[in-house]
């Protein structure tokens, strides 16, 4: 004998999925004549190598360029394969700013003397191919509301600027009231300085582009190693008016002397602004309950840790996609793969909590990963830019009540060293799910490479055995959250829901691109 009501709650999820799945092929062939399949198991280190390597072999996926595009619909691929429904195919219209060439030469007796390891300051005013040629002028310390006096200088100088990481600790970003820590004390996870990239100031710019400066280099106290291809564009929206690039600080003692001498320098920074559409993913795994649990992070990222959260979503899919009747979770679980990250100015996880409120209203709990496997890596006195030999700390912002005592049982079964719990919503991409009423757990990181392009997209700094286990204890924290009514998660935490997300739906529903399975591009 069949439940009634089973079957009634079972069918008005499916209604809905069919709804989100409009006219796609995979919402038509969702379920039809699939083999059954052994379970899939969690990903080994050899499998999370793989995947993550087949993420970088996209190339850099800055927000709507050809590798972002063909990344998203690769992923689509793989949840139709798992046995996922995939939901509509929703975009959004963006301007973005596509790099091409950065470089910075001094002039002396006529040879040019390259700088070493520059980077874009994103979203900066291109130069073109041809660049400027202009006299350097040393401007000191630049403060992030920009500089406070300058000499006197002609118009079309290249004016050169120390610029500072605000002084911080991770205990002065979050506020954990848990760390699983082995032998080191609590100290030296919380009370060390925290120096990285990812935290540079939007630095203002533009008085200078009305004096008449040609461009401008910001020389930062990190080494050239650690700066090289950082591509940070998320923190602001700002758009300079005139060129301006990063330097390191070993680089930029050679070009603040050059500066200081009245050398001439010539910077090109070459760049060009694109008008497309950046594409959101969805993708259902039916349960038995109407309600649903949702599983997210954002699919723009420069590199092997941004954003490999996408793969974990991958991995937890074929997982629980393919175990048997008896061992499935209860709810239904939502996987959103939502855009523009890296773009500091669309809409992200409210974007797509806008463009879904029937599942918003349905959800028992939501889950934003982020940077999974990352190795501390930082600048270290006699060294250089190494690794530590540490994990880099990650965050675990939770709501408070049932699922922060999971989110704690789930770190110290899988010794997950250097994992913090703050309440909720803390410091993530997935505020909008706790202030919109809906039990929240985020895992962040931000390793000092989070951000930068390079040729290997950092996988030599992978820690798979980590990625591993953060892997596994996020399938036991969805396993153990799915056992929990939805009042119950809802009602331990009071400041849930304080500020439900607000505005309009900016999506664009459109015709759907056959996915794609394989890797191709590797350019930018």
């Amino acid at each position: 004998m069949h439940d009634p009501s089973l079957i009634s709650r079972r069918s008005a999820l499916l209604a809905a999925a069919c709804a989100l799945a409009s006219a796609s092929a995979a919402g038509r062939a969702f379920g039809a004549g699939r083999p059954r399949r052994a379970p899939v198991p969690l990903p080994s280190a050899a499998d999370i190598r793989r995947d993550y390597q087949q993420m970088v072999d996209f190339g850099p996926r800055l927000p709507g360029n050809a590798n972002h595009l063909a990344f998203v619909d690769w992923m689509a691929g793989q949840f139709q394969d798992a046995g996922l429904m995939l939901g509509p195919c929703e975009s959004y219209s963006y301007r973005r700013w596509d790099p091409r060439r950065v470089s910075l030469d001094v002039l002396d007796d006529g040879v040019r003397r390259p700088i070493a390891k520059v980077t874009f300051f994103v979203r900066s005013a291109p130069t073109g191919p041809e660049g400027v040629t202009g006299p350097l002028v040393y401007g000191g310390l630049l403060k992030p509301t920009g500089p406070d006096a300058l000499p006197d200088f002609p118009k079309g100088s290249i004016l050169v600027f120390d610029g500072q990481l605000p002084r911080l600790t991770m205990g002065s970003l979050t506020h954990p009231h848990f760390v699983h820590i082995g032998d080191e004390p609590k100290s030296a996870s919380l009370d060390t300085p925290y120096h990285r990239l990812w935290t540079t100031p939007a630095f203002q710019l533009d008085a200078l582009a009305a004096r008449g400066v040609a461009g401008v280099a910001i020389i930062m106290d990190v080494s050239s190693a650690m700066i090289e291809g950082n591509y940070s564009p998320h923190a602001s929206h700002y758009r300079p008016k005139l060129p301006a690039l990063f330097v390191g600080q070993d680089a930029g003692e050679e070009l603040r002397r050059a500066a200081k001498a009245g050398r001439t320098a010539h910077l090109t920074l070459d760049a060009e602004w694109t008008t497309g559409d950046v594409p959101q993913l969805t993708a259902i795994l039916p349960g038995e309950s109407d309600e649903v649990m949702i599983v997210d992070t954002h699919t723009d990222g420069q590199n092997f840790v941004e954003e490999n959260g996408c793969i974990t979503m991958l991995h937890l899919a074929r997982h629980f996609a393919s175990l048997p009747k008896g061992e499935r979770l209860r709810r239904s679980i939502v996987f959103a793969g939502w855009p523009g990250h890296m773009t500091g100015e669309m809409p992200e996880a409210p974007g797509w909590a806008l463009a879904h409120p029937e599942l918003m209203k349905r959800a028992a709990a939501a889950f934003t990963i982020e940077h999974l496997g990352s190795s501390e890596w930082l600048d270290i006195p006699g060294k250089g830019y190494a690794p530590t030999g540490h994990n880099e700390y990650m965050n675990c912002p939770t709501s408070a009540g049932p699922l922060t005592d999971i989110v704690v049982a789930g770190i110290k079964r899988h010794d997950l060293l250097r994992h913090g719990v703050e309440p909720g919503p803390g410091v993530t991409t997935g505020v909008v799910f706790h202030e919109s009423g809906v039990p929240h757990m985020g895992l962040i990181g931000g390793p000092s490479y989070l951000l930068s392009i390079a040729p290997n997209g950092h996988i030599d700094k992978l820690d798979a055995g980590l990625a591993v286990r953060q892997t596994a204890m996020l399938a036991d924290v969805i396993r153990q959250a799915d056992k929990v009514p939805m009042a119950k998660l809802k009602g331990g935490d009071p400041s849930l829901g304080a500020k439900p997300v607000t505005g309009t739906d900016t999506s664009k529903r459109g015709p759907c691109r056959p996915p794609r399975r394989t890797t191709s591009n590797r350019s930018q």
